[in-house]
């Protein structure tokens, strides 16, 4: 799975799909973060994802 903004891309290899009666039903990407500079930048383009797509995100 690529994940692909102005900063370049966010790359994971461990991606599952999941059907139902031969119809798409869920995806699940696992992304291994290692370091708070890796969540710093995965939250970035949450964001900016968010604010596209006319989402919402409220930190807890």
């Amino acid at each position: 799975m690529y994940m692909v903004d102005e900063e370049g891309e966010i790359v994971t290899r461990e991606v599952k799909a999941k059907f139902i009666n031969g119809r798409p039903h869920s995806l699940e990407g696992i992304l291994i973060m290692r370091s708070s500079e890796e969540w710093d930048r995965f939250m970035r383009f949450m964001e900016r994802y968010a604010e596209e797509q006319g989402l919402e995100f409220s930190k807890s």
